[in-house]
């Protein structure tokens, strides 16, 4: 699965300039914890120092700049996308980055495995224009979907 490419389409969906620096600990923290959730226990003794380790930085480097990330995320305009990801109706605060990266990690996880869901569904020829049809496939997707 392409998590790299779900992360950083969430990241530019919410509007996030790429030229911040902690752009790229976000993307590389979350592949990290996708190879190993643990990593989410303790982030400031392990995912922050393999993080500076990679970028060669420092771990406090490292925090702050995603703590810009985590404000810029917060601050999006994008209020559907911050609904599904954080439940941001229910906070009024923003999150910690442990909290950030955590919600993060659920979503790209769900929406990793809904694309290679879409992408499993065999397409089915049209019976009238015998070409692939996009509502048969999305049936397909939904019936998959209904019986796991």
């Amino acid at each position: 699965m392409n998590y790299e490419k779900v992360i950083i389409s969430t990241l530019d969906s919410f509007g996030v300039n790429r030229s911040y620096t902690g752009y790229d600990y976000v993307v590389h923290g979350l592949l990290l914890i996708i190879d190993n959730r643990n990593r989410l226990d303790c982030i400031t003794k392990t995912l922050y120092l393999d993080i500076a380790s990679h970028f060669h930085t420092s771990w406090n480097c490292v925090e702050k700049n995603m703590r810009t990330i985590v404000t810029s995320v917060w601050n999006s305009h994008n209020a559907e996308l911050l609904e599904t990801v954080f439940n941001k109706s229910n906070r009024n605060k923003k999150p910690t980055n442990k909290a950030f990266l955590r919600y993060m990690y659920d979503y790209v996880i769900r929406t990793a495995e809904d694309t290679q869901a879409e992408e499993r569904c065999i397409p089915v020829p049209c019976p009238l224009s015998n070409e692939c049809c996009d509502s048969l496939r999305f049936y397909c997707l939904r019936q998959s979907r209904i019986i796991e």
